[in-house]
């Protein structure tokens, strides 16, 4: 999402300098010296403070997509010409076709408070793992892993079992998500469930997944309207019979194969933007199809460009 450009730019690039830097402070340390405590402690030291300001960015990150979330409620519905320039919480109140009631509203917000707890969880690990690691090498003895180690393990395990054991985070946020496409006319049709898959090969253990598409239909300025969601696409669909035609976005814009239909104007109408990216649109009598690779969290702006679409042609 675009809200978490701070932090992921400052994750992407920070790995590569915290890198370099310990690089230097590893070719610091004399030859001779068979237990460089100095360099540990600056090592972890560097390491630890990368991961603390990442953490604070990220939930920086969450509390201004949140606060705009709520601003974003006052405009309520509205027409729009470019929606690839709308946060997801302005879009998502611009699209409304019904109130946006005060459930609605607590439902996106409780979607945000699953981010922040996560965060929160992600830094007591990341402190215990700081006071046991450093300790082991700076001490030289196993005791801050016997104390420790069981620590973070029931740290992960709590966290494990609040996120995807029953009526925990996932099952909480898709009864969220489920209130809050109301305003829009959705509601969720189905969910993925949670199972534990092996890791790979060289893994060994197991890791959660979620198995199944995220479905949500309903109907919307007179048409079915259906959204699914797997494994990092996103497919929306508008039933309305329009003339055959495909199209795909072609360096920030959507271009349709065979120019000089009425789907090629309407699209040469349309604003310029890299949100496109990834997108495909097959038209017919069976309706308008939007379907996405890479960015499932833009399917507002493809529900947007299908109704778009359905109107015009």
């Amino acid at each position: 999402m675009r809200e978490f450009r701070r932090s992921g730019r400052f994750g992407l690039i920070g790995v590569f300098v915290v890198a370099a830097i310990v690089v230097v402070i590893a070719l610091s340390a004399g030859s001779s010296d068979p237990n460089p405590k100095l360099q540990y402690g600056l090592i972890f030291g560097v390491i630890a403070a990368f991961v603390a300001v990442l953490l604070l960015l990220q939930r920086g990150d969450i509390n201004r997509a949140a606060t705009g979330d709520t601003r974003a409620f006052a405009n309520g519905p509205r027409p729009i010409d470019d929606p690839t320039k709308l946060e997801d919480g302005e879009l998502w109140s611009a699209l409304a076709v019904r109130p946006i009631d005060t459930d609605a509203i607590k439902a996106r917000k409780e979607m945000w408070d699953t981010g922040r707890r996560s965060i929160g969880l992600a830094a007591v690990i990341c402190v215990l793992i700081f006071l046991t690691v450093p300790a082991i090498y700076l001490t030289g003895s196993f005791v801050p892993l016997i104390i420790g180690g069981p620590l973070i393990a029931i740290a992960a395990l709590y966290g494990a079992i609040r996120a995807i054991g029953p009526g925990g985070d996932v099952d909480r946020g898709y009864d969220s998500l489920d209130r809050a496409m109301k305003p829009l006319g959705l509601k969720l049709d189905a969910r993925p469930r949670v199972k534990m898959v092996p890791r790979a090969p060289t893994m060994p253990g197991y890791s959660a997944k979620l198995l199944g598409p995220t479905v949500m239909t309903g109907q919307r300025h007179g048409h079915r309207v259906e959204v699914q969601q797997e494994d990092g696409r996103s497919e929306v669909t508008v039933r309305a019979s329009v003339p055959e035609f495909d199209a795909k976005a072609k360096d920030g814009r959507l271009v349709v194969q065979e120019d000089g239909s009425n789907a090629a104007a309407v699209l040469r109408g349309l604003p310029a933007s890299e949100r496109w990216r990834g997108v495909q649109i097959h038209g017919g009598t069976d309706g308008i199809v939007v379907d996405r690779k890479g960015d499932p969290g833009a399917w507002l702006c493809d529900l947007w460009l299908a109704e778009r679409l359905a109107n015009d042609l």
